[in-house]
């Protein structure tokens, strides 16, 4: 059975300035009524947790840069984990995982309406059952390996940016080479059982730092034959389940949070917007070329990591 192919992500680069508008408003507008309530609620668990003085709260300004780092490479295959870690060692504070959970809201909801027309097809129309059905399959290797990992996810080796270095580097490599040798004769149409198990494991790996959820996926899709934006787009379908598991997963941790309520929305604000864009981007890009770019932009940042630790400025 051939699904029908997905409009909404290969129809948006060509529309105009007033219809972009027309349809980034309303997110935009259902964004901030969605975002204030969850700050509030992250803000009050945290008010009523904080039992000892906070070391260095997470200031606005850097609350938009982690917001926009999250945004950016949560959907371009270039790990968002990874960067975010980076990117706190950078600011000379250690990672916050639940504050970092707390920007990926912002992406789970720019992922949530960019596809709402693709899940309200796939939960309501009985002709899209099997596709639905492979999606959560999809899902399960995740769910299992996420269970022992979670404990790890902020202490080492796993939060040392020179260990997130050294994971852009290989798995980039990998993703190069699944890229550059698949045959690239399948489409959506064709996603088996055994494919989503494979992918979905691919996104499991991806609870490493470095590894890239999109760029995990991307490479078992690839390997199995996939063109790019199938691949790329059945990795975003079956990480939005994922996403909101993590979030209701973490939302405990919410209330060791050490940033104001107002950095909390700028943040899930900036990943927001930033996380909208990418999506559009990505597929646009990977229509026209390969993710050679992608892979150098992982191998430098793997070399700069590497360069700063050496010479004692990243710890």
């Amino acid at each position: 059975m051939k699904f029908p192919r997905f409009k909404n992500c290969l129809t948006f680069h060509k529309k105009s300035g007033s219809e972009i508008l027309g349809r980034v408003s309303p997110f935009f507008l259902r964004l901030g009524a969605l975002v204030l309530p969850l700050a509030s609620m992250g803000h009050a668990a945290m008010a009523q947790t904080a039992t000892k003085a906070p070391e260095s709260a997470v200031s606005w300004w850097q609350s938009i840069v982690l917001g926009l780092v999250q945004g950016l490479t949560e959907f371009i295959p270039v790990s968002s984990s990874a960067h975010l870690n980076i990117t706190h060692a950078l600011m000379g504070h250690p990672r916050e995982l639940a504050f970092d959970v707390m920007l990926s809201i912002g992406t789970t909801l720019a992922l949530a309406w960019y596809y709402r027309h693709d899940w309200k097809a796939l939960l309501t129309d009985p002709k899209q059952a099997k596709l639905r059905n492979l999606v959560f399959l999809a899902c399960l290797p995740a769910v299992l390996f996420a269970l022992p990992i979670h404990k790890f996810e902020d202490k080492p080796p796993l939060s040392l940016p020179t260990f997130n270095a050294l994971m852009l580097f290989v798995a980039g490599l990998v993703l190069l080479i699944a890229d550059k040798t698949s045959r690239q004769n399948r489409d959506l149409g064709s996603v088996s059982a055994k494919d989503s198990i494979l992918v979905g494991i691919g996104q499991a790996m991806a609870l490493i730092p470095g590894v890239s959820r999109s760029g995990a996926t991307l490479t078992a899709g690839r390997f199995l034959g996939f063109n790019r934006e199938d691949a790329m787009r059945f990795s975003f379908l079956m990480s939005l389940p994922i996403s909101v598991a993590a979030i209701v997963f973490k939302y405990k941790d919410f209330g060791h949070i050490n940033a104001p309520i107002s950095s909390l929305v700028l943040g899930t604000v900036a990943s927001a917007v930033s996380g909208f864009w990418a999506i559009g981007f990505l597929f646009n890009f990977l229509r026209k070329r390969d993710v050679t770019p992608f892979f150098v932009w992982r191998a430098l940042v793997a070399v700069v990591v590497f360069a700063l630790a050496h010479f004692g400025i990243l710890k």
